[in-house]
């Protein structure tokens, strides 16, 4: 897990509270200093450049209260904006490091860190980058692009899918006698799945930008029909991130199975794409509707 445990710890050493006048009888400590987490609370704000008290609680020695204060600003916004660019990797290669950064810095200081694990930030930059209209007017498929690199890191995030296939089960549906009935029972899609369309050729440009080499990527760039509506799989599989193009028809399947639909109640088109579920490994179990626990 990636933490910043040791800005805070840092921090706190490094702010030292001014002493006060020696009293006969000592005031409650309450009254006096901050606790541990008015000063965390405090620090936060101070981070995302919000109103703080600071500046009266840090010494001043070589460093100004105020520069001490900039110094971790600065390092937190580099420090979560090189977060941000291991995300968004693809959306910083096409439009730069400058810009990138300067997108970074407006999305951290909008959706403030709400914890320590960074693993989760970074969450709706698609509409940090949507609501720059020159941007969007100039890369009008960025905004998607953004959201198809959120997804690809979720995904990562879930329980890895070791392709295991019901087969039992599947042997069963066939049998009348058998207690999996299609009326009650659902093809289970694995929960690391997830599904993406857009209107964009994103999925075909993130292939180009992270998985063809320098000789060969400016060649299918000049060549992609960035216009042209994809829609595609991902799942956290064997250890890696599988993403597949696929029909808008198999997404509607994979949906309605995540929705517990019932076999029974599938189409004979839908059922026609069971091959399909197999071969990219899209069922791990035949469950019973509304029994997931």
């Amino acid at each position: 897990m990636l933490i910043f445990p040791h800005w805070q710890s840092y921090w706190l050493k490094q702010i030292r509270l001014k002493q006060l006048s020696r009293r006969s009888t000592p005031m409650p400590p309450s009254a006096t200093t901050l606790n541990l987490q008015q000063l965390q609370h405090q620090f936060a704000a101070a981070l995302h450049y919000q109103p703080h008290d600071l500046a009266t609680t840090v010494v001043n020695d070589h460093f100004s209260a105020e520069q001490r204060l900039q110094l971790y600003c600065n390092n937190f916004i580099i420090g979560l904006t090189d977060i941000l660019a291991s995300v968004y990797s693809t959306v910083s290669a096409m439009i730069g490091d400058d810009c990138f950064n300067l997108l970074a810095r407006q999305h951290i200081l909008n959706h403030p860190l709400p914890q320590g694990d960074v693993t989760v930030y970074g969450a709706h930059f698609n509409d940090t980058i949507a609501a720059q209209p020159t941007l969007v007017s100039t890369l009008p498929y960025l905004v998607d692009l953004a959201r198809l690199e959120w997804q690809r890191d979720c995904v990562s995030r879930l329980a890895c899918h070791a392709g295991n296939l019901p087969l039992a089960k599947l042997r069963q549906l066939e049998h009348q006698a058998s207690h999996i009935t299609p009326q009650q029972y659902y093809f289970h899609i694995p929960i690391s799945t997830d599904t993406f369309s857009s209107q964009y050729a994103v999925v075909s440009l993130w292939e180009i930008v992270n998985q063809t080499n320098d000789d060969h990527q400016q060649q299918q760039l000049a060549t992609l029909n960035i216009n042209q509506p994809q829609t595609a799989l991902m799942q956290h599989y064997q250890w890696q991130i599988w993403q597949q193009h696929v029909t808008p028809e198999l997404v509607t399947l994979v949906t309605d199975c995540q929705q517990q639909c019932p076999i029974a109640a599938l189409t004979p088109t839908q059922l026609n794409l069971l091959p399909q579920l197999l071969h990219h490994h899209l069922i791990d179990d035949i469950r019973k509707v509304n029994n997931d626990a």
